[in-house]
């Protein structure tokens, strides 16, 4: 077991540096079992999840745990950044981006508005992500496959609702609305943020019903 876990080690190891995106300080590779876990710091956010899918190449890698922190060694101009993912998102052939509003502040990119499905959302994120000069990114933007306008109304006002509750961690739930039918998909920390989360989407004016998709998952558990 040591020697596989340590081949899987060198082999890693050897990814990150090979990988020319891949720009890592004091970096460490620990293998247990099969995972990897990456502790260290990395030059950007493209170079983080650039280290993931370096490790993820690698045979008999079942899983990687990214701890790595990112630290810019000169922070990019924010607008700069901000122009240079509104170009990722236009030039993106697979995706819609005439409704996605981009943020950044201090390299922290928001991303808020309205898509037409989840793959698009996904998409929006991962277009933001490898653009040079980002450090984190918050993806705020709802589903709407209908692409009415009422619905991304709507949409928008659950999200604003569950951003202002307290007691709900709306980074981790997704918002679809099709034909004034709400659905809350993700993760949730209790029961009691769960009904407060449907409450929240409930009590917009304008909301038919909602469904309920979320899943409790308590801190620390996987």
């Amino acid at each position: 077991m040591r020697e596989t876990e340590a081949r899987i080690r060198q082999a890693v190891t050897e990814q990150l540096t090979a990988d020319p995106r891949i720009e890592l300080e004091d970096a460490e590779v620990t293998v247990v079992d099969g995972q990897v876990i990456l502790r260290g710091t990395a030059a950007s956010y493209r170079a983080k999840w650039a280290a993931t899918e370096a490790a993820r190449r690698v045979e008999g890698v079942s899983s990687v745990d990214n701890r790595l922190e990112v630290r810019l060694k000169a922070p990019g101009d924010d607008e700069r950044i901000a122009a240079s993912i509104r170009r990722a998102l236009m030039s993106d052939t697979e995706l819609d981006s005439s409704n996605i509003n981009v943020v950044v502040h201090g390299g922290q990119v928001v991303l808020t508005g309205a898509v037409p499905s989840g793959f698009a959302k996904s998409r929006a994120e991962q277009d933001a992500r490898w653009t040079q000069g980002v450090e984190s990114v918050s993806n705020r933007l709802v589903v709407v496959p209908s692409g009415r306008e009422e619905d991304a109304s709507l949409a928008l006002l659950v999200e604003r609702a569950l951003r202002g509750d307290a007691m709900v961690n709306a980074d981790a739930i997704d918002v679809v609305v099709d034909d004034r039918h709400v659905t809350l998909s993700g993760v949730v920390r209790s029961s009691d943020e769960r009904t407060a989360a449907l409450e929240d989407a409930l009590r917009v004016p304008g909301v038919v019903d909602v469904r309920d998709e979320l899943a409790v998952q308590m801190p620390g558990k996987r």
